[in-house]
């Protein structure tokens, strides 16, 4: 096959991809509870979920009716290696591999993975906007595959040949502690007209960042981590009550579109506690106990963006931790803002580089943002998703920090499964 162009590749994939079909006699339907919660301020209920059988019960009710609240759904790649086999199996993926190898997927530095599944995620994020868009947007949030975070100018080409494939799907991009130009990524994928949702966040200073410097989207607090790892209860949601209001003040001075999404939620009264949020994105047990709950009608949901709840943490945490670190989660310094407001502005904001970037944050003393880690930290962080209180990262980088390096650790970890399970997919194809 002769060597095709970044047009012709993206051209052929998204016409492999099946067209849209709305269901016969779906019909768009409102939930009073989830009502509620848009009128106490939250624009979107995403299902956080790769799996469409799984998001289905949730958002079909009776008689063909779609819940029109339910809008949007979220997928990296824990969640996609659930079900990146049931791809792979329907799907012809040594033709896929065939068009990415005539694109120049294997030379010039590039690699085949990352086309290959970014197909496996488009075509999640048409069966579900197949399923359950209707007339509307509906917001599948896709992530790059995690090889692309050190190489800015292939993770362009793959984010755009994604948002070929998959019409209106949003592109996670995480943020990368260990690649600041991760922000200048999002900003010019942003730029061209594709919507980013900035990932592996969880401080309200990170929040920050992402939409001044990138102007994306979304973004996010992963709230639940935050609690569990810390040994908290209310922590992250206060985390996300304070990012929430931060970006309401800069979109009103600013213009910034960023929406805050609540994630990595646990419980389903985080939807009562956070009402009002941007967004939220719920795994579908949470979502289906928050549908099921008797406890708080719709009437008794109202907008708790400004409360302030008691932050409970356990005093081991405290002791070993101070409350000076633990509260950087949620500070964010008017310093902070007015430097991400000039680095934003500067005449040479387009031409920076990673290091460039770098540099403006390590004179500004906000360097800590970022950090690399040594092979014996990368050796700490693939022990789990959550802080080791006893391990040497949690005395060297602040907390939001170490815990984004723990959640791209985690994407990776699941993200070389993908690839060998479509390695092995294409040594048994005929």
């Amino acid at each position: 096959m002769p060597e095709v162009s970044d047009e012709q590749l993206e051209r052929a994939l998204a016409s492999r991809a099946p067209a849209r079909v709305e269901p016969a006699g779906a019909r768009l339907v409102s939930t009073p509870l989830l009502a509620a919660l848009r009128a106490a301020g939250t624009r979107h209920v995403f299902g956080d979920t790769a799996d469409l059988e799984e998001l289905r019960p949730l958002v079909a009710v009776g008689g063909g009716g779609l819940r029109c609240e339910i809008d949007g759904h979220t997928a990296n790649q824990p969640l996609v290696r659930r079900v990146v086999e049931r791809y792979l199996a329907s799907g012809d993926v040594s033709e896929w591999a065939l068009l990415a190898r005539a694109h120049g997927a294997e030379s010039e530095g590039r690699r085949l993975e990352p086309v290959l599944y970014a197909i496996v995620c488009a075509r999640i994020g048409n069966d579900m906007a197949r399923a359950f868009a209707l007339d509307r947007p509906w917001y599948g949030s896709l992530q790059l595959h995690m090889a692309l975070g050190h190489r800015p100018e292939a993770a362009r080409r793959v984010a755009r040949l994604l948002h070929r494939m998959a019409p209106g799907a949003v592109v996670k991009v995480p943020f990368r502690p260990d690649a600041p130009d991760c922000f200048l990524l999002a900003r010019d994928l942003q730029r061209a007209g594709i919507a980013v949702n900035f990932t592996s966040t969880f401080s309200a200073r990170q929040a920050v960042a992402a939409a001044l410097l990138g102007g994306v989207a979304l973004t996010n607090v992963f709230l639940g981590r935050l609690d569990q790892g810390l040994e908290a209860e209310g922590l992250g949601e206060h985390v996300t009550r304070v990012a929430q209001r931060a970006l309401a003040r800069l979109r009103a001075s600013d213009g910034v579109p960023t929406l805050l999404i609540a994630a990595s939620m646990r419980e389903w009264r985080t939807f009562v506690r956070l009402a009002g949020v941007d967004v939220f994105t719920a795994p579908c047990p949470v979502l289906r106990d928050f549908l099921a709950q008797e406890e708080v009608p719709p009437e008794g949901l109202a907008n708790a963006i400004e409360r302030d709840a008691e932050l409970r943490i356990s005093p081991r945490v405290r002791e070993r931790l101070g409350d000076a670190r633990i509260a950087r989660l949620y500070e964010v310094e008017p310093e902070l803002v007015e430097f991400l407001r000039g680095v934003r502005d500067a005449p040479d904001f387009d031409a920076l580089d990673a290091e460039a970037l770098h540099r403006r944050f390590e004179s500004a003393g906000f360097a800590d943002l970022f950090h690399v880690p040594s092979p014996a930290e990368r050796d700490e962080l693939a022990l789990g998703k959550l802080p080791r209180l006893d391990g040497a990262l949690v005395e060297r980088v602040p907390l939001d920090t170490h815990y984004s390096l723990l959640a791209n650790a985690d994407f990776e970890r699941a993200q070389r499964e993908i690839d060998e399970a479509i390695a092995k997919r294409l040594a048994e194809a005929p």
